[in-house]
């Protein structure tokens, strides 16, 4: 597997490469930023291959949720793990919005740090319990589908949910291609239709609401 890691703290970002070089007892690769601009170009360069990014919010030169906005700018489709030692609930909120796979306070333990990264490999959303109660409340992670979505149940093309699958495992769109035998046109064509089935504008408020129509992403 394939881990990038941009965080601004040494300690930070060689406890985490340690954990995940051999994560799941493989030999996994791993790439690390310590600032803004590295961020990005590690993102640039890896972003269609990488399984996962775990990504410090609040680096220096970085305003509010400006870096998360940059990358999926650039990498719409690389999974994002925020890790943050903020506990602003609205820019929380607003990244898990944009796409992210989710958000874990700095304090997390190591143990349960390996099951939020568990859980968001595969296909998971990983909320702190008193941000989901909130955005529940709020229903800030609601995707809002269009009117035809809301009549019945969104019907997929068969190979649409076989890219719908791969997605709910986290899947990257090079292995997508790779598994179904697509090109990467394709591929992003099937995507694109999906988040338009479900009224959603990028892959976690998709898996959201294709869950809310019965399809089993497993969330």
């Amino acid at each position: 597997m394939q881990f990038l890691i941009a965080d601004d703290h040494s300690i930070v970002t060689m406890a985490l490469e340690m954990l995940l070089k051999d994560y799941d007892g493989q030999d996994n690769t791993v790439f690390t930023a310590n600032n803004k601009d590295e961020a990005l170009a590690l993102a640039q360069e890896y972003g269609e291959t990488a399984d996962l990014m775990i990504l410090d919010l609040s680096m220096p030169g970085v305003e509010g949720t400006s870096l998360m906005e940059a990358i999926v700018a650039a990498q719409p489709t690389l999974k994002i793990l925020v890790m943050s030692g903020l506990s602003d609930q609205q820019s929380i909120i607003k990244v898990l919005q944009m796409g992210a796979a989710g958000f874990i306070p700095k304090s997390l333990d190591a143990e349960l740090l390996t099951s939020a990264i568990r859980f968001v490999l595969a296909g998971g959303v990983y909320i702190p319990v008193k941000l989901l109660t909130q955005a529940q409340k709020t229903g800030l992670l609601t995707a809002t589908p269009e009117k035809s979505t809301q009549e019945g149940t969104v019907r997929l093309t068969d190979r649409q949910k076989d890219v719908l699958a791969l997605l709910a495992k986290g899947a990257p769109i090079k292995r997508i291609c790779k598994e179904l035998d697509l090109s990467e046109g394709t591929v992003k064509t099937h995507v694109t239709a999906i988040y338009r089935a479900f009224g959603a504008s990028n892959r976690t408020e998709a898996l959201i609401a294709a869950r809310r129509h019965g399809y089993d992403v497993g969330l």
